[in-house]
């Protein structure tokens, strides 16, 4: 796959997530998506030294190895994860949606991962990779403790953008 593919790819999916979002009603679309690209840039700046994000067009970078369009993925599959789960589980309580969101935001990461792994656009800090057991998730190139990292990453951002949300309500 042509790495500029993949950028304008991912500003695609992005740009129609947005779209099927406000079309399906939901509100204050553009208030969300800021607010969890926020969570997102706050989080990839501080973990920052333990991802190498090489080979995206250098339109595609902020600063340093933190891209942007990166960031655009990680807002969808967010908003892809809020989208599945509150759309198939309307009845459950916040608490329940919670544990959901962290599996469906996994369960979508690993193939994005494997395909940035195979891609070349990612790789892990040479201190982070001294410590992974050397297990792959089946099927993919990706170590087996980015299951662990990923719902960890996901508990993070998604009280953030929550309770962010909830503070810009109008």
């Amino acid at each position: 796959m042509n790495i500029l593919f993949f950028e304008l790819l991912v500003i695609l999916v992005t740009i129609g997530i947005l779209i099927y979002m406000k079309s399906s009603g939901k509100k204050e679309v553009m208030k969300r998506f800021g607010i969890m690209l926020l969570a997102v840039f706050l989080f990839y700046i501080m973990s920052e030294p333990m991802w190498i994000n090489q080979g995206l067009s250098s339109w595609a970078y902020l600063y340093g190895n933190v891209s942007w369009v990166l960031a655009l993925g990680w807002v969808s599959i967010f908003f892809l994860t809020f989208l599945i789960v509150d759309s198939g589980f309307r009845k459950m309580t916040e608490k329940g949606k919670f544990w959901l969101y962290l599996i469906v935001a996994t369960i979508i990461t690993i193939p994005a991962e494997s395909l940035l792994l195979k891609l070349g656009i990612r790789s892990y800090a040479p201190l982070l990779s001294e410590t992974f057991s050397g297990l792959l998730i089946p099927l993919t190139q990706v170590p087996l403790e980015v299951m662990l990292a990923t719902p960890i990453i996901t508990a993070l951002i998604i009280p953030f953008y929550k309770y962010m949300l909830d503070q810009f309500k109008n």
